[in-house]
């Protein structure tokens, strides 16, 4: 019998839902996770049907980081070569993607927060960068919080490497908006239906302005490989 897929893959309309699904690991991303959900981003991100994307875990709660069992050493996290690949597979992505923060996301997990377009966090939330504090660099943490906050919100999440709180999330612009927990996932669902029944025109010409103002980054899978010295 075939194992449950690592990263399920749902389509409603125009909307897709791409979840974490190790949840008896709290979602934690081995490298076999780190492929089927690169490969789940590429694919619906350049799929012109697809408005935007709800990212989530199963379970409860969004994603706890590297699984250290599966890809470390028990402290610390070995390389994960698809890992640079999902950050860029987020950059490139022409559907703007929704992150339902549940519960956690840690290191790895505040990764795809920090790259997501929007993020509904719950109140009892928590997104921590905590690299630091095991003795690692946090590349794709640090990678986002270069090109989307300031260098004293950057500073303050990587050198603390503490929890930090909900309200403290949206204070500083990292989340978009929390709600009480149980309404994190239908919140996540209703922002993305309303961005993906906008009309194309519009989602076209947005992108094609975002263009002329943003510099871009023309390979994002070498820039972000570059920021792991890979």
């Amino acid at each position: 019998m075939a194992s449950e897929p690592l990263v399920v893959v749902e389509r409603q309309g125009a909307r897709a839902d791409v979840v974490l699904n190790r949840p008896e690991r709290k979602n934690s991303i081995t490298p076999e996770l780190a492929v089927e959900l690169r490969d789940a981003l590429v694919r619906l991100g350049n799929d012109q049907s697809v408005g935007a994307i709800v990212l989530r875990g199963n379970g409860g709660f969004f994603c706890s980081g590297i699984d250290l069992k599966a890809a470390g050493d028990g402290q610390k996290p070995s390389r994960i070569d698809a890992w640079p690949d999902v950050q860029a597979a987020i950059m490139s992505s022409h559907a703007p993607i929704v992150v339902a923060l549940e519960k956690y996301a840690i290191n790895a997990g505040a990764a795809l927060v920090l790259g997501a377009h929007l993020t509904v966090m719950g109140e009892t939330a928590f997104l921590q960068v905590g690299e630091r504090a095991i003795g690692v660099a946090a590349p794709a943490c640090q990678a986002w919080l270069a090109l989307r906050h300031s260098a004293a919100v950057a500073d303050r999440l990587t050198l603390m490497a503490d929890r930090v709180a909900a309200a403290d999330c949206l204070r500083m612009n990292l989340v978009s908006e929390t709600v009480p927990d149980a309404e994190v996932a239908a919140r996540a669902v209703e922002i993305a239906d309303a961005i993906a029944a906008h009309p194309e025109s519009g989602r076209r010409a947005v992108e094609t302005v975002w263009a002329r103002l943003r510099e871009p980054i023309t390979d994002p899978v070498a820039w972000f490989r570059d920021k792991y010295g890979w």
